[in-house]
């Protein structure tokens, strides 16, 4: 059955009668007729049986309707989409991101990008970074956002900015009282922070060690924003990317960390596919979110 016959079998069934489906398809009862009998003969089974001079739907043809339905709905979107990619309406950004990519970089990029293209829509997927390198090379999302490195054949990589590890506690904390935190300053308290097998958790052990401690775990946590939301709960202090500052925690203070420890935001998506445009604006204004991030951290350092 092809595409336009089983047009002309689902009409059939939806309407009734063979008047009913010619009335909807705008031709001739006898064409509509004609096509039935067709498809019936290439199927080698009845889909219409008469009944006291009416046209009834054999079985076959009542088990063959549920996947018809979906069918035309399927392909009734495809014209939609295609109509859309034509005129450059209403489109769809899939984007996938870890840690605080997820929970605050990409919000607040998303808000202004929506409010000036209202027609577009966004789908966000929070994974781990391993992940969200997959998912992008399944083509499953138009790019990915992480602050972890992962290497994966076929994938484009690119940096859009950086985040840097920060020192959080709960307001009040006496450390707040600091212009910046060292690991010197943290050796007596045991962290609410990444464990040390994790890429973040790596990167604090060196910091560490360069200035010949050694970071103590209290609570162990796999998101800066799990951390920030176990200080704002008054169980410790912690050092998270810098992100995490920006998702309107109450009643949580933070200082610079020294020595700085960068996290890039690395892009990734298909190596051989070209970001759409509407893909493309919404790298943009991330973009412009980074650069705004990091003056904020600039001037905090002065």
């Amino acid at each position: 059955m092809n595409a336009r016959q089983l047009e002309i079998f689902h009409a059939v069934m939806r309407s009734g009668t063979i008047t009913g489906a010619a009335a909807f398809l705008g031709i001739s009862q006898p064409a509509v007729s004609k096509a039935m009998r067709a498809i019936e003969r290439q199927l080698g089974f009845k889909l219409l049986r008469p009944i006291k001079g009416r046209l009834y739907p054999t079985p076959e043809a009542q088990r063959l309707l549920p996947d018809a339905d979906r069918i035309m709905s399927e392909l009734s979107a495809f014209e939609r989409l295609t109509g859309e990619v034509k005129t450059g309406g209403a489109a769809l950004v899939r984007v996938v991101a870890s840690s605080s990519s997820a929970t605050a970089l990409l919000p607040a990029a998303a808000a202004p990008y929506q409010k000036a293209n209202p027609a577009v829509r966004i789908s966000s997927h929070l994974l781990p970074a391993r992940e969200v390198a997959e998912a992008v090379a399944a083509g499953e999302a138009d790019f990915g956002l992480t602050l972890s490195p992962v290497q994966l054949p076929g994938l484009t990589v690119r940096t859009l900015g950086a985040a840097e590890m920060v020192f959080v506690a709960p307001i009040g904390h006496p450390l707040l009282e600091r212009e910046t935190i060292t690991p010197v300053d943290l050796a007596p308290h045991p962290l609410i922070s990444f464990g040390r097998e994790t890429h973040f958790g790596q990167l604090l052990d060196q910091a560490f060690e360069s200035a010949g401690e050694r970071r103590q775990i209290g609570l162990q946590v796999t998101m800066s924003l799990v951390a920030a939301c176990y200080v704002q709960r008054g169980l410790g202090v912690g050092l998270v990317d810098s992100f995490s500052l920006n998702i309107g925690l109450v009643g949580v203070g933070w200082r610079p960390f020294t020595p700085t420890v960068v996290l890039p935001v690395t892009l990734m998506s298909q190596g051989n596919h070209l970001l759409s445009r509407h893909a493309n604006g919404l790298v943009g204004s991330i973009e412009k979110v980074l650069q705004g991030w990091a003056r904020s951290m600039r001037k905090s350092r002065r």
